[in-house]
């Protein structure tokens, strides 16, 4: 599994600082799958320093059958409903939205 954290300029136009936004690609059983945690909380007031603590929410982008999940949320943020994505810039652009209603 690797990391990429994304850079911060993705959330300045959503208005949403500080948050924290990373991006993971798993390649198991020869398949990739993206995983995208996100946080509306700067990571240096996450109670203890636990993502958990904080109002999170991870998503899985699937590039076989063009799904987004919200895999774990915390019970501050809204619900999100699986949604179709064909590509990843599609998913980064509803996970955004679903931040700025969080947001709101």
């Amino acid at each position: 599994m690797s990391a990429t954290p994304e850079p911060t300029a993705r959330a300045d136009h959503l208005n949403l600082k500080p948050m924290f936004i990373q991006r993971n690609t798993s390649h198991l059983g020869g398949t990739e799958t993206v995983f995208i945690n996100t946080s509306l909380d700067a990571k240096d007031t996450w109670i203890n320093g636990i993502y958990q603590n904080s109002r999170f929410a991870q998503f899985r982008w699937d590039p076989q059958d063009l799904k987004l999940y919200v895999i774990a949320k915390s019970f501050e943020m809204p619900k999100f409903r699986k949604c179709s994505a064909k590509t990843e810039d599609a998913a980064r652009a509803k996970v955004d939205a679903y931040l700025a209603k969080a947001a709101a």
